[in-house]
C-alpha cells in the first residue's frame, strides 16, 4: 500500500475519534503520530523533533512568563481598575471585558486569561447587586480570548502551526504580528457590533436565571511590586525581541529564555511552573506538528491536491474560492475537534495546493489560521468556550451567540486576506 493512503487512512481515522471524543484530544494525536511512526510514514527521530520545535518552546516559554506576570498580583490589579474605570454599566463593561481579553490573548494563552479573570467577573457580579451578570460576560471573554489569540505568533497555536507548515513548504513565513493587522480588524469590528447590537441581542436570548455561587466582593490588590516589575520587563523584552530577531535568534529560544530568566531571579518557582504547565497543549503542538509533517512528506497532500484539480479545477485555481473554502472549512469544522491539528493539516493542503496554481500561500495559511481560530458555536469547540460554561449556557446560546459573531469575525477575515492581498 502507498504511504500516501495509509497517511489519508490514519488521519481520516484520526478526524474521526477528535469528533467522537473517544480519548482526549492530547491521547488521540498522540496516538496519530505514532501509528505514522509504526506505519513508516513519518521516522522516529523526525516525529519527536516535533516537541522541541520552536512552536512547542514558544508555547512553554510563554506560559511561564504569563504566569509570573499574573501571580505577581497584577492580575488583580486588572480587576480592580476594569471596575473603577467602568463601574456597573453592563454594556460598557461587556465591551471592555472583550477587547481587554483579546489584547491579553494575543501574548498569553487564552485559557489562562479566561480563568483569570472568572473570578474578578465573579466578585463583581456580587459587588454590583445584579446590574452586571456573569451570564453576560463570560461568553464575551472567552469569545475576545480567541478572536485576540491570533494576534501575535504567542498568542494561540494555530499561527505557529501553519508558520511550521510555511517553513516546512520552504516558502516566507509570518513575522511575528502578521496575524495581528486582522485580528485588530476583527476585534474591532465584533467590539463596535457588541455596542450596537449584540450585547442586547445576547441580553434577550439568555432568558435563563443567573447562577450564583456566593463571590465576594472583589479586594484591592496587592502587588509584589519586585516580581512585577522583572516579569514586565521579561515580557517586553521578549516581545521586542520576537520583532526584531537579534543574530537570527529563534523565538522559541528567546521565549524560553526569558521564562528561565524568572526562575533565577525568583519570580517563578520552577517545581511550581513545570507541575502546573499545560503539557496537554504541548503534547497536542507537537503531534500535531509530526501529523502536518507525516501528511505532506507521504504524498497524502499531493494526492488530495491532484483530486481537487482533477475534479474541481476552476474552483481550486481561484485564489479568492480557495481563501473562502479554507477560511469556511476551518469554522465549520474546529467548533468539533482540536483547532490545533486541523489547522495543520488544512494548512498542509492548502499551501502545496497555492503553490501549484502560482498563488501567495501566505493569505491560505491565514484564512487556515483565522477559519479555526473562530470555533465559538458549539460548547466543547475550545477550552475557553467550554469553561464559561458554569454561567449555565445552553448549546443553543452557543450556536446562536458564538455562531453569529464566529460568522462576522470569519467574514471580516475574509474582506482583509482578499483586498488585503490583492486577491481581486
Amino acid at each position: 500500500m502507498e504511504q500516501s493512503t495509509i497517511a489519508l487512512i490514519i488521519i481520516g481515522v484520526v478526524i474521526v475519534m477528535y469528533i467522537t471524543e473517544i480519548f482526549s484530544v492530547a491521547v488521540t494525536s498522540i496516538i496519530g503520530m505514532l501509528a505514522l511512526v509504526y506505519a513508516n510514514v513519518l521516522g522516529f527521530s523526525d516525529a519527536f523533533a516535533c516537541f522541541a520545535s520552536t512552536p512547542a518552546l514558544l508555547t512553554i516559554g510563554m506560559i511561564i512568563i504569563a504566569d509570573a506576570i499574573l501571580e505577581s498580583g497584577v492580575g488583580n490589579e486588572i480587576g480592580v481598575m476594569l471596575t473603577k474605570v467602568v463601574g456597573h454599566r453592563e454594556k460598557l463593561f461587556v465591551v471592555v471585558v472583550f477587547l481587554s481579553a483579546a489584547l491579553f490573548s494575543a501574548f498569553a494563552n487564552n485559557s489562562a486569561i479566561v480563568a483569570l479573570y472568572m473570578p474578578f467577573i465573579a466578585s463583581i457580579a456580587v459587588a454590583s447587586r445584579g446590574r452586571i451578570t456573569k451570564k453576560n460576560t463570560y461568553l464575551p471573554l472567552a469569545m475576545g480570548s480567541l478572536v485576540g489569540g491570533t494576534g501575535s505568533l504567542a498568542g494561540c497555536t494555530a499561527p505557529l502551526l501553519a508558520n511550521e507548515v510555511l517553513e516546512y513548504m520552504g516558502v516566507e513565513t509570518m513575522g511575528f504580528f502578521t496575524t495581528a493587522p486582522i485580528a485588530i480588524a476583527m476585534v474591532l469590528v465584533i467590539a463596535v457590533c457588541f455596542w450596537l447590537f449584540f450585547y442586547d441581542f445576547m441580553k434577550k436570548s439568555f432568558d435563563f436565571e443567573e447562577i450564583t455561587d456566593g463571590g465576594k466582593k472583589l479586594p484591592d490588590g496587592e502587588i509584589d511590586r519586585r516580581k512585577a516589575i522583572i516579569s514586565i520587563t521579561v515580557f517586553l523584552v521578549c516581545i521586542i525581541l520576537f520583532m526584531i530577531r537579534p543574530f537570527g535568534w529563534d523565538i522559541g529560544l528567546i521565549a524560553v529564555t526569558g521564562a528561565l530568566v524568572l526562575v533565577m531571579t525568583g519570580c517563578v518557582d520552577g517545581k511550581k511552573a513545570m507541575r502546573d504547565m499545560q503539557w496537554s497543549a504541548v503534547l497536542v503542538l507537537g503531534a500535531a506538528l509530526a501529523m502536518a509533517k507525516g501528511f505532506v512528506s507521504s504524498g497524502a497532500g499531493e494526492v488530495i491536491i491532484n483530486f481537487l484539480m482533477k475534479n474541481f479545477e476552476k474552483v481550486v485555481t481561484n485564489p479568492v474560492a480557495l481563501v473562502t473554502i479554507f477560511l469556511l472549512t476551518g469554522f465549520v469544522l474546529s467548533q468539533f475537534m482540536s483547532n490545533g491539528s486541523l489547522v495543520s493539516m488544512l494548512a498542509a493542503i492548502g499551501i502545496p495546493l497555492a503553490m501549484q496554481i502560482g498563488c501567495n500561500p501566505m493569505p491560505i495559511a491565514l484564512a487556515c489560521v483565522y477559519g479555526c481560530s473562530l470555533a465559538m458555536a458549539t460548547p466543547v469547540a475550545t477550552t475557553s468556550i467550554t469553561i464559561v460554561q458554569v454561567a449555565g449556557y445552553r448549546f443553543k446560546d452557543y450556536l446562536r451567540i458564538g455562531g453569529l459573531v464566529g460568522l462576522i469575525g470569519a467574514a471580516t477575515a475574509w474582506v482583509c486576506l482578499v483586498f488585503g492581498y490583492g486577491l481581486i
